[in-house]
Formats: structure tokens, C-alpha cells, sequence
């Protein structure tokens, strides 16, 4: 999946096969604030498992934009 932007921030799933075989959903957000490269981690609920990697990046970039209109400004406020 190439990289979603959202609001200034890059998103870029990173989901991984788990070792049961499903896949689980995680997310890099990343911003570029004044020079600083910010790039935390998002990664799913630990119940939250999916049968495809299509379907476990599809999971994360949603909740990535979730986590940025949520948190994403309170972050980088913490940052400067």
C-alpha cells in the first residue's frame, strides 16, 4: 500500500502476519514540524486481528487519521 497524506502528516501502514497467521494492523504517522522529523507508532488494539494484509493496512491508515484528528495537534504541541 504506497503512503496516504492526511492533514500534513505521511501515514504508511506497516501491518505484520502474526504468528497465529492473521494479520495485525500498525501505522507510522509522520510529520516534518520545523525541521524535526516526528514519526510515532499507532498500532491497533491488541483484539483487533484481520484475515488479509489488505484488509489489516486499510484498518491502520483509518485509524492513523483517527489518531491524528484525535491526538495528532496535541502531539506536535508537545513536540516545539
Amino acid at each position: 500500500m504506497a503512503d496516504v497524506q492526511y492533514k500534513g502528516w505521511r501515514i504508511e501502514a506497516q501491518s505484520f502476519k502474526s504468528d497465529g497467521g492473521r494479520w495485525r494492523p500498525k501505522a507510522l504517522v509522520s510529520i516534518d514540524e520545523g525541521g524535526s522529523l516526528r514519526m510515532p507508532h499507532v498500532p491497533a488494539p491488541l483484539d483487533v486481528m484481520c484475515d488479509t494484509a489488505a484488509e489489516a493496512n486499510a484498518y491502520a491508515v483509518q485509524m492513523a487519521k483517527k489518531w491524528i484528528d484525535d491526538k495528532g495537534a496535541a502531539h506536535i504541541l508537545r513536540w516545539v
